[in-house]
């Protein structure tokens, strides 16, 4: 068990529904939002460089699904 945050990765097209669930997240001590991405290829490359514990994820993205 750690005691810090669970690291969060979002991907998503639409850029307020990134900033709202960003918002949501970040009311929550035990949950941090490290990154966001706009399309399937961004999200892969933050997924390598950030290591985030988990990615909300949308399953049809621009560029790459």
């Amino acid at each position: 068990m750690t005691d810090r945050p669970a690291r969060i990765l979002l991907a998503d097209d639409l850029p307020l529904f990134r900033q709202a669930i960003a918002q949501l997240i970040d009311t929550q001590a035990d949950l941090e939002v490290v990154g966001q991405a706009p399309n399937g290829l961004l999200a892969v490359e933050a997924a390598i460089e950030l290591r985030p514990d988990v990615v909300v994820l949308d399953v049809e993205m621009p560029v790459m699904n």
